[in-house]
């Protein structure tokens, strides 16, 4: 199939219209951060570009490469998953998302994954950073060379978290090449992307992937976000031995950024069902190695997963808009010329084996060239994807009725705050903005630890569409007769909305009270 200009709706896709007396942006990306690529994940052929290769800001995209570096470490036998990684001061002082890890801990390399993928903790990206490279300096050079033996050929790494640099550049492309690289080159440890969630000292900590669960076959990749990426999303797909991968950058909020990756993926799926030599179809190996799919719920057969409460995107259509509207960072800084890649110097033992480069996952058949285009003009849009109506987007709408159950691509539940999918790290007046404070929802205190846990759990599925992902937090404390009890609360709030979500819960019957966190 030729490639062919996008269609006149995605040529459209950056207008601006007048709502409410002022201007709203109708796409659901930033026109100067936007770029999106679906791929073949088992062949590497492309099925639609747009700005694919303009230089972006990964923002914690970064992490992917940190646990490559990792897996590969692990793949070596020079790690383990429960071998302990050491906590610095330099990793400690990591500005959020985070761990709250301090000068000293140790954290096990099975925590340290899941707290990447899923809790997207900068902390725990410099603790590995220097546990494997001996600074996070040198291991950013490694993760730079490591993108060059890899095929990654515009990407610059200063950093192994993804926190604001403005010498951190990428490119869909390249974060595509990634991503098939982290599948098929360590299936074995891929299920890590598919976990929804982890508790670490008390804490239960939610992915920041909105389609695991939600959207059928997806089993991960990465979330990102600072001011100057936007929204980012890498998401792997499997239907019927189907493998698609779709990134997305750019995006003005979570919410939007996943409706745009869920309508390219359902384009992509579409054209594959229409043309059956348009993707390839093979059992991908992550499930052969599990013999079986890394979470049950996310099979290849049946229909989208409508979970408990079913997928909601915020209280009301006013709240989604003003939390939109907060995440709307403006950031017009210029991005620099890349870099040039400086030498390693002073290699441990560890480091130099990661240097090395791999041996390449399959490369597209003859009969399926890739289409990225090789002309010094390359087009910013490509698509080998059928045209398709598209709607013209609208506001958020309010959360649909909670026994309706999804037939077509569910919509993601919205957090009661989003922070920034994982590395907001520039933005202490963010915090400030969104009204940020240490407030929390109890709903009881337990005499047993894994009842408060169970009682969160059952609380959560009767109260997701007003709590959303809300972290689940027990936080031990001494009674009075010098019994630990465990207090189960859900957070962190503001303290307005920790006191308006209570209230909506009490006129339902469901008893709780807000509460600081520190108390």
């Amino acid at each position: 199939m030729a490639i062919a200009f996008a269609t006149p709706a995605d040529a459209r896709r950056h207008k601006v219209v007048r709502h409410s007396g002022r201007a709203v942006a109708s796409s659901p990306t930033d026109p100067s951060k936007d770029a999106a690529l679906i791929i073949d994940g088992t062949t590497g052929k492309v099925l639609y570009a747009r700005n694919h290769l303009q230089e972006r800001h990964p923002a914690s995209l970064t992490k992917m490469m940190t646990l490559y570096l990792l897996f590969d470490a692990m793949k070596r036998g020079q790690v383990n998953l429960n071998t302990t990684i050491p906590i610095s001061a330099h990793a400690a002082a990591q500005k959020p998302t985070n761990l709250h890890l301090r000068n000293g801990d140790q954290i096990t390399v099975d925590i340290a994954i899941k707290a990447l993928v899923i809790r997207s903790a900068n902390d725990v990206a410099a603790a590995v950073a220097e546990y494997l490279g001996g600074t996070e300096g040198h291991f950013a050079e490694l993760m730079t060379a490591k993108a060059r033996a890899l095929g990654m050929r515009n990407t610059f790494y200063h950093n192994a978290s993804g926190l604001p640099d403005d010498l951190q550049i990428t490119t869909a492309e390249d974060l595509s090449v990634l991503a098939r690289h982290l599948a098929y080159d360590f299936p074995q440890y891929y299920h890590y992307f598919a976990t929804p969630s982890f508790s670490f000292r008390g804490v239960e900590y939610p992915t920041h992937d909105n389609l695991i669960g939600r959207y059928r076959g997806a089993d991960g990749i990465k979330t990102g976000y600072t001011g100057a990426s936007g929204f980012n999303l890498v998401s792997s797909v499997v239907r019927d031995n189907a493998h698609i991968i779709g990134v997305v950058m750019g995006g003005r909020t979570a919410v939007k950024r996943d409706r745009e990756m869920m309508r390219l993926l359902d384009l992509a799926f579409n054209a594959a069902r229409n043309d059956n030599k348009l993707v390839a179809r093979a059992q991908v190996p992550w499930q052969v190695a599990l013999n079986t799919a890394p979470n049950p719920a996310l099979a290849n057969s049946g229909s989208y997963i409508a979970l408990p409460g079913g997928p909601s995107e915020g209280d009301d259509e006013d709240t989604a808009e003003r939390r939109a509207d907060a995440e709307e960072i403006d950031d017009t800084r210029p991005t620099p010329p890349p870099p040039s890649l400086p030498k390693p110097q002073g290699k441990s033992p560890v480091v130099a084996a990661l240097a090395l480069p791999k041996a390449p996952i399959p490369t597209p058949a003859p009969s399926q060239p890739r289409t990225i285009p090789t002309t010094t003009q390359r087009p910013s849009t490509v698509a080998m994807l059928p045209p398709a109506p598209r709607p013209n987007p609208s506001p958020i709408p309010s959360a649909a009725p909670r026994t309706q159950v999804a037939s077509a691509a569910p919509k993601p539940a919205m957090r009661p705050v989003i922070l920034g999918e994982g590395d907001v790290g520039d933005s202490g007046s963010l915090r400030q903005t969104l009204g940020l404070h240490d407030w929390t929802i109890q709903i009881g205190a337990f005499a047993d630890l894994n009842l408060a846990r169970a009682q969160l759990a059952a609380y959560a599925e009767k109260a997701m569409d007003v709590l959303g992902q809300a972290q689940r937090i027990v936080v031990p404390f001494q009674s009075v007769d010098g019994h630990t009890l465990y207090r189960a609360r859900f957070g962190p709030f503001a303290e307005r909305e920790a006191r308006q979500i209570c209230a909506r819960l009490t006129e339902r019957g469901q008893t709780c009270f807000a509460a600081i966190s520190s108390r």
